[in-house]
């Protein structure tokens, strides 16, 4: 497997709303697909190389100064050595106490769920509000005995902890190598012999698995979201729950439009440190 770089730009905002939402809905149509926030009027953005719309990303940053002054720094970093930084760094997330995701060299916890995650990468550890508000949201809706897809599935750990908390049959999807070898490793490290399926591929794939599923897990960008969302929806039961994060506020209302044209009705709305966690419910016959 070649070695894949990764364009990471750090974007300085005053004011930072609503340039700071505007820049992901924009960057995310440019290659970008994983962000973070560092303080308050900060935000990071990756791209692989192979992905990123140059033209398309200058044309972003023009605009951007239409709403706010702007300051950016760009580097490019390699995967393979982000980890270095990642283990210094890491702390365990503790999700109300039911759910420990940890790295292997934590200590377990005493009680509550133990998912133990090692990323390839600085992102998608769950450090991020929205892969904590999607761990929250597979506890709440208990998988126990359902059938959990798990889109977009980065490390594994959705999938790992809804397979933990007894979900029948787990399938895992994403686009990117590194992710698809990543959760394959962490369900190794958690000892999970069988009942998840990882797969490498996009919301394509599901029409090669011809399964259908109880919970629906899609913590991406909004564009692929909008794009695909009707492609998970043909693939939930009636009554099934689809839950999707990895936005801002901002992009709410057109997310729950487009639930709602393919027969989903909304059933909460969660918001931690200013993403979105959107949960669905199928109306469908």
């Amino acid at each position: 497997m070649s070695e894949a770089q990764y364009l990471r730009v750090t974007l300085k905002f005053e004011p930072v709303l609503p340039a700071r939402e505007v820049a992901v809905a924009y960057l995310s149509g440019n290659g970008f697909d994983m962000f973070e926030e560092d303080g308050d009027d900060m935000l990071i953005a990756y791209a692989k190389d192979s992905e990123w719309d140059e033209d398309g990303y200058r044309e972003t940053l023009s605009s951007l100064r239409g709403f706010a002054q702007v300051e950016v720094d760009e580097s490019w970093v390699k995967s393979e050595n982000w980890n270095a930084k990642w283990e210094a760094n890491y702390e365990p997330i503790d999700v109300e106490g039911k759910i420990m995701m940890r790295a292997p060299f934590h200590a377990p916890p005493i009680t509550g769920l133990d998912v133990i995650i090692q990323p390839e990468m600085s992102f998608g550890t769950g450090h991020h509000p929205t892969t904590w508000q999607m761990m929250h949201a597979v506890y709440q809706l208990n998988p126990t005995g359902r059938v959990v897809l798990d889109m977009g599935c980065g490390t594994g750990a959705l999938a790992i902890a809804a397979k933990k908390l007894g979900a029948s049959r787990v399938v895992a999807i994403d686009n990117d190598e590194w992710s698809y070898r990543n959760t394959l490793d962490n369900i190794r490290r958690n000892e999970i012999q069988q009942g998840i399926d990882s797969y490498l591929g996009d919301a394509k794939k599901l029409d090669d698995l011809e399964v259908m599923f109880d919970v629906i897990l899609a913590n991406i960008n909004r564009n692929v979201l909008m794009t695909d969302m009707a492609v998970y929806i043909k693939r939930l039961v009636p009554g099934g729950s689809l839950v999707l994060s990895g936005f801002f506020p901002i992009d709410n209302p057109m997310l729950i439009k487009e639930a709602a044209a393919n027969g989903l009705s909304l059933s909460e709305t969660k918001e931690r440190d200013g993403w979105s966690c959107l949960l669905f419910v199928n109306n469908g016959d």
